[in-house]
């Protein structure tokens, strides 16, 4: 073999892993494209939800109707939380009751309803995967969670009333899974 044929070779050889190295890394970064393309989908996606959240009339006016009611009640759930006379097996009978009142008398039911699918629809959409966890997180879960918790005795009284257990279920175990009824 001649020192032209042995350079021929080793150029042959040279090329060929080259060009496998050009393969494993194009291969890569259309991988890394790929779950960035994916990824942007999902924000995007949650995005729109952010958008219905604070765009949809029907849902910013559920939300101020509660809001206004909070507010008008505020007075009255304080008194009741804060009275040093209630007895602590009591007090979750007497906080449940003014909830419950305090929904009757506001008229809450459909505005409850409305954010509760809604929040459910969120949690629907990053169990599958279709909607970035954490800008939901950072958009929804506080005000759900607060949302569950102060209403969870009306959960509970749907869950009575129209005999079905799983009302509301998959915002009660993502946000509060220890309330039980």
């Amino acid at each position: 073999m001649t020192e032209q044929e042995l350079k021929l070779q080793l150029a042959e050889v040279a090329g060929t892993w080259v060009a496998a190295i050009a393969v494993v890394i194009g291969g890569l970064f259309g991988i890394y494209q790929y779950l960035e393309h994916k990824s942007a989908v999902r924000v995007d996606r949650s995005m729109a939800f952010v958008e219905r959240y604070q765009g949809n009339s029907m849902l910013v006016a559920a939300r101020v109707k509660i809001t206004e009611s909070q507010k008008k009640h505020a007075i009255q759930l304080n008194q009741i939380l804060q009275d040093p006379t209630i007895q602590a097996k009591d007090l979750a009978a007497k906080y449940e009751n003014e909830i419950l009142k305090q929904i009757d008398e506001d008229q809450l039911n459909g505005a409850l309803e409305q954010l509760f699918t809604f929040y459910e629809q969120i949690i629907m959409c990053r169990e599958m995967a279709l909607c970035e966890a954490d800008v939901a997180e950072q958009f929804f879960d506080t005000n759900a969670q607060d949302l569950v918790h102060t209403y969870y005795p009306y959960i509970c009284k749907v869950r009575t009333e129209w005999h079905n257990p799983n009302q509301f279920r998959k915002i009660t175990q993502f946000y509060s899974p220890n309330l039980l009824c």
